[in-house]
């Protein structure tokens, strides 16, 4: 993968990271999920961007989902999602 390949899975990373972090807020404050919010994010913020952006996207949202689902609290303010997903890519 190139440096510039590289730049845009992060960005889309980063921008997951994002995503999720504005969905525990609304979270909190309205006290339901709606489960339309991922798929709308992603048909109107991430859908039309490079591969590698909606890659690094989904990677992050799987990486969330997976770490959660083991049984570990994420706190997204302090997550490295980059050093996970990059600790991730060395396994393969």
């Amino acid at each position: 993968m190139s440096l510039e390949d590289n730049l845009l899975y992060a960005q889309g990373a980063l921008s997951a990271r994002d995503y999720l972090r504005r969905a525990q807020m609304d979270m909190k404050v309205q006290r339901q999920f709606s489960p339309k919010t991922l798929r709308l994010e992603y048909q109107l913020q991430v859908k039309d961007k490079a591969v590698e952006y909606q890659a690094g996207f989904l990677d992050a949202i799987g990486a969330f989902m997976l770490t959660s689902l083991d049984g570990v609290t994420v706190d997204l303010y302090r997550w490295e999602v980059l050093h996970v997903l990059a600790r991730a890519n060395k396994l393969k």
